[in-house]
């Protein structure tokens, strides 16, 4: 009798343990699927002109000079410029048109800007109305929009129009587009010390003596003008990018 008893004792023992085991696994089942996360990718990158900080003449026959200080302020702002314009396939937490201003479409056999086939309208803060002026681009501008870099938007035809509905980002990932942001301002940042530097190279040259016609002084004045140009430009690029980035974080 008491090894009867003890043996039912243990089955109800085991019974037990298998009865916890199963909720363990049925509790592990219902574990909910981590949330998929928002995929902020790199900006487009910018296309590097290698002569945009050289300016010694490639021609032997004609006479070296100094840089002129607008010569330094177009090469730079041609750099801010190129950024400023990346910008523009990045938006705020409110939507506007020129988040569609880089989107190129196939149209009549070619690809062109959206701009150039249809309209965008901004309907709500999460809807936007492309009206195509050839209703037979739609198609076309319903792809370009679709592969956007980034956006994962799904747009769809209505009528002849293109309708894009835009999710609102999270905070998180517009503190990573702000990161982005910043990375590529000291991309842009790298490339004006590179002007400056090739700028400043040729001006040591005149202070050693080493360019016919140019006094000490002449180039110890054309330093100073491009060390002022350099820094105007950098305020220029620091008010873009940081105007950009106060856009992003607006709620």
């Amino acid at each position: 009798m008491g090894q009867h008893l003890k043996r039912l004792d243990e089955m109800a023992h085991e019974g037990e343990h298998a009865r916890a085991k199963e909720r363990r696994s049925k509790k592990k089942g219902k574990k909910s699927a981590p949330q998929q996360k928002e995929v902020v990718e790199d900006l487009p990158s910018i296309e590097e002109d290698e002569s945009e900080s050289q300016f010694v003449k490639s021609n032997q026959e004609e006479e070296q000079d100094l840089p002129s200080q607008e010569e330094v302020k177009g090469r730079m702002m041609k750099v801010i410029r190129a950024m400023e314009d990346s910008f523009r396939a990045i938006r705020g937490t409110e939507p506007t048109p020129d988040l569609f201003d880089t989107v190129q479409v196939k149209a009549y056999g070619a690809m062109t800007l959206l701009s150039s086939v249809a309209q965008v309208v901004i309907t709500s803060p999460t809807r936007a109305t492309i009206t195509c002026f050839d209703p037979e681009n739609a198609p076309g501008v319903r792809d370009g929009v679709r592969d956007m870099t980034g956006m994962n938007f799904n747009p769809q035809i209505e009528e002849g129009n293109v309708i894009v509905h835009i999710p609102r980002t999270s905070a998180e990932t517009r503190k990573a587009i702000v990161k982005q942001l910043g990375k590529a301002a000291e991309r842009s940042r790298a490339r004006l010390r590179g002007i400056r530097r090739g700028a400043q190279d040729i001006v040591k040259l005149g202070k050693d003596g080493k360019i016919s016609g140019i006094s000490e002084d002449d180039a110890f004045r054309a330093g100073k003008d491009i060390d002022a140009t350099t820094e105007e430009c950098n305020e220029i690029l620091t008010e873009i990018v940081e105007k950009k980035q106060a856009l992003v974080m607006d709620v």
